[in-house]
Formats: structure tokens, C-alpha cells, sequence
């Protein structure tokens, strides 16, 4: 029998009531949300083997609890670390739409070929967030390494992965753990990145490329309200917070 979302949602509220066998306590919210988290990767895994058709636990949000702390944002010059590290076409282009463009994670795993236009120089979110439509501008040398990506792609079967931009070796789109496992293998190839700690590996995902343009574009001088249409953002107050982490940048500059 084909598990629905429906069946997502009725397990999650299994879980809220599900006790802990440690303290006789009803789990915790952040309890309940990792292991709904992890059923999320797992169905992702195995939509990437080709034994699902679509996941179905794609639809839910189950978030982190809020952390303290500050977020990484990488430097340009450890962006370039993290291009000259590159060993394929494919890798540079998933940091060309995944920094160049800002997208998010759900984003990145959505975009197909024909959402890249090379004429216009642009690059069109369909769906972003609460289904709002972006178009996003990108650079020549973009550009250029998608149309090379573009040309070199071999011929796909007819399925329904035919038109995702990036596929995996199974030939399926490429979904998002396999996207982190990219950046954190050429992370571990970087000076800069060996120096991180396991904790803050563990904070690094393809949302840290998204944070880490949001931070550039404000510090290479381009306006708030610029950078809150480049991100999608729905108020500029989401936008205002890499305003602070760029003042705090500045404040740690010895000068």
C-alpha cells in the first residue's frame, strides 16, 4: 500500500502522544520533530533510488527548535576556496545556483532545465516559498558554466527526473541530503573548512550559501529592498538580519 500524507499526519500525531521509555514523558516537541525529520531524509533517500515516486512527507515543515548562537556565514574568499575545489560541472553549478542565486534548499531540489534562461540571463523560481514566483538575475560566468552544463548533460529516459537539472547517479533528481553531502565533501577539501568543529559542521547546510549572498550583495553595496527580491523574503525584516551579521563582520575587522 502507497504511504500518503495523510498517513504522514496521522504518525505525527502518534508521536505527540507517544511517551518517552527514559521518563514516562510525553516527548518533546523537538523529540518529535527530529524523528519526523529523519523520516522526511529517509523517504528522500528512497525516492532517490527510484523505489518512491514522490515523498510524502514533502509537504511538512518540521523545524528545529531556535538556537542561539550566530550563523556561519562564509567569507567570498572561502566561496572561491570552496569553487577551486570543484572537480566537475555539476558541483560548480550546484554552488552557481545555490550561492550565485540564493535559493533554498526546497528550491534547489525543484529546478529544472527549462527554468534556465540563458537568452535573458536569468534564472526562474516557479515555486518558492508559499508558491511566489522569483526571477533571478545571474552573472556571464554563470552563465557560461550552465550553458557548458547544459551541452555536456547526456540524453535522459523519459521519466518524470527528465527535466530536474541535477540528477543523481540513479539518474533521479537530486534531492537535498545529497546536495549537503556535496558541500561538506568540498568543504573538507578547504583549509578554512577542516578548521570547523563537528558542531558547527553540523550547522552548515545549503542554507549557510544561501545566508553567506545575502551577506556579500549588502557588503558589495547593493540595496535592502534589492536583497529581499533576490531572497524571496515576504518583509524586509527577514532581509535586515544580514544587515547585523555585516555590521558585526565590519566591527571584527583589525583596522
Amino acid at each position: 500500500q502507497e504511504i500518503e500524507a495523510k498517513n504522514i499526519a496521522k504518525y505525527y500525531e502518534i508521536l505527540q502522544q507517544k511517551r518517552s521509555f527514559k521518563n514516562g514523558e510525553l516527548l518533546t516537541k523537538e523529540s518529535v520533530n527530529g524523528r519526523m525529520r529523519s523520516l522526511q531524509k529517509y523517504f528522500g533517500y528512497l525516492l532517490e533510488l527510484g523505489t518512491l515516486k514522490k515523498n510524502p512527507a514533502s509537504g511538512f515543515i518540521f523545524p528545529f527548535e531556535k538556537q542561539r548562537g550566530e550563523r556561519i556565514i562564509f567569507t567570498q574568499n572561502q566561496i572561491q576556496q570552496l569553487y577551486e575545489v570543484t572537480e566537475n560541472l555539476q558541483e560548480r553549478n550546484i554552488l552557481n545556483i545555490a550561492y550565485g542565486c540564493g535559493l533554498r534548499a526546497g528550491e534547489l531540489v525543484k529546478i529544472n532545465k527549462e527554468d534556465i534562461n540563458l537568452q535573458e540571463n536569468l534564472v526562474v523560481v516557479e515555486k518558492g516559498k508559499n508558491n511566489k514566483r522569483r526571477i533571478i538575475p545571474i552573472s556571464e560566468k554563470i552563465k557560461q558554466e550552465l550553458s557548458e552544463f547544459l551541452k555536456n548533460q547526456e540524453p535522459r529516459a523519459k521519466n518524470q527526473d527528465e527535466n530536474a537539472l541535477f540528477i543523481n547517479i540513479e539518474n533521479r533528481r537530486m534531492q537535498s541530503n545529497s546536495f549537503i553531502r556535496i558541500l561538506k565533501k568540498l568543504l573538507k577539501k578547504t583549509e578554512f573548512g577542516k578548521r570547523f568543529t563537528k558542531l558547527e559542521l553540523q550547522k552548515i547546510g545549503m542554507h549557510t550559501l544561501r545566508h553567506s549572498i545575502a551577506t556579500h550583495l549588502l557588503e558589495n553595496g547593493m540595496k535592502l529592498e534589492q536583497v529581499q527580491y533576490f531572497l524571496g523574503h515576504n518583509q524586509i525584516e527577514t532581509t535586515e538580519i544580514y544587515t547585523h551579521i555585516n555590521q558585526q563582520q565590519l566591527n571584527d575587522l583589525k583596522i
